[in-house]
């Protein structure tokens, strides 16, 4: 084979080399020549939204106050010389509280106690004298009364004896303590504050418009967000009479606080169900979610596409574990209320059941 054959012929194969691979090489640079795998469908759940009669839930703020308070102190002056408590202390009924140096009201007990001794004796020897006819009706009246009076004042000392001592009159908790030992204390100073905080109350205003609707025993759903816990109360007061300015009632709730957890002046949020019923589009509540800034929002499911979108919703009441949607939907829309956390707007789905 000549030259002039040969050189042409390996032309034609570098060429045809050259071509396959940047064909090769544009196949892994290009993406879209790659398959593209379709996403798998999410399995959801699916309801419509209800058209229904729902009873309404009252959310009122308040704070939680003792159910008796007792303001404590001496009924008598002296030199404090014992105090036995400190404040957030649960003390019991009959326990002691403090106590004043009781020196001068012994010596005060027993110069009564002479007194009546003596005035005794003389009454003694008047009544003899008297059933002898020895003494005037006058004289032994005299001796009467002075032995009542000093019988009386033997009494009186005897009681700012015991007074000295002080005694909590009521279980519970030390709310305030205002004295400390060595001071003077005058007659009738409260000095210690003594709260029954079992069962403890929690006060709410309730609206001219609501109040109606509660009655005595009812239950009310009471948070405590200093305590982070909801407990279980009953009503136990509405208030007669409404507060002028604001036109609203004062309504109590007895809440159990075995352990004292519940202290009073707490911040209390109580739900109490309305018997008030009024037609409201309503969704479980699960099915409502939040973005980051706090907007609420739903994924409508669309049945022909097999997809689900998301959709913004304002929400109003809560009834029990249902909420009430006031805008953003319809009766006839399907949401998603059972896998909804996994959903992207546009997201593919399949439904696990059919729609409620």
């Amino acid at each position: 084979m000549s030259s002039n054959v040969i050189r042409p012929l390996a032309l034609s194969l570098s060429i045809w080399a050259l071509s396959a691979c940047q064909s090769s090489s544009d196949k892994k640079q290009n993406p879209t020549s790659a398959v593209i795998e379709t996403p798998a469908a999410i399995p959801v759940i699916v309801s419509r939204v209800q058209d229904t009669q729902e009873g309404g839930q009252l959310t009122l703020s308040g704070s939680t106050e003792s159910e008796t308070t007792v303001n404590l102190g001496f009924m008598v002056a002296g030199k404090l010389n014992r105090v036995t408590i400190q404040e957030g202390q649960t003390v019991r009924a009959g326990q002691l509280i403090a106590s004043i140096e009781p020196t001068d009201y012994q010596l005060g007990v027993t110069i009564a106690n002479a007194n009546v001794a003596r005035v005794q004796d003389e009454y003694n020897r008047l009544t003899i004298l008297k059933e002898r006819g020895s003494v005037t009706p006058s004289d032994y009246e005299k001796v009467v009364t002075g032995l009542d009076e000093v019988k009386a004042r033997q009494q009186l000392a005897a009681k700012n004896l015991r007074e000295t001592k002080l005694y909590s009159p009521i279980s519970g908790i030390v709310a305030r303590k205002g004295a400390n030992p060595g001071e003077i204390i005058p007659q009738g100073q409260p000095l210690f504050q003594i709260a029954d905080i079992q069962p403890i109350k929690v006060r709410v205003s309730v609206p001219e418009s609501e109040v109606g609707q509660l009655r005595l025993g009812q239950s009310a759903q009471v948070t405590i967000p200093a305590i982070n816990g909801t407990y279980t109360g009953k009503i136990s007061l509405i208030g007669a009479v409404a507060d002028p300015a604001s036109r609203a009632y004062s309504v109590k709730i007895d809440l159990p606080n075995p352990k004292l957890q519940i202290r009073p002046g707490m911040i209390a949020d109580a739900r109490i169900t309305s018997t008030r019923r009024s037609k409201a589009l309503s969704l479980p509540g699960n099915a409502v979610l939040r973005d980051d800034d706090q907007s609420t929002y739903v994924f409508v499911a669309d049945s022909l596409k097999k997809q689900a979108f998301k959709r913004k919703v304002t929400i109003g009441k809560i009834f029990a574990s249902n909420v009430e949607i006031t805008s953003g939907l319809t009766p006839s829309d399907l949401v998603v209320t059972g896998g909804q956390q996994k959903l992207q707007d546009g997201a593919s789905i399949q439904f696990n059941q059919s729609a409620q």
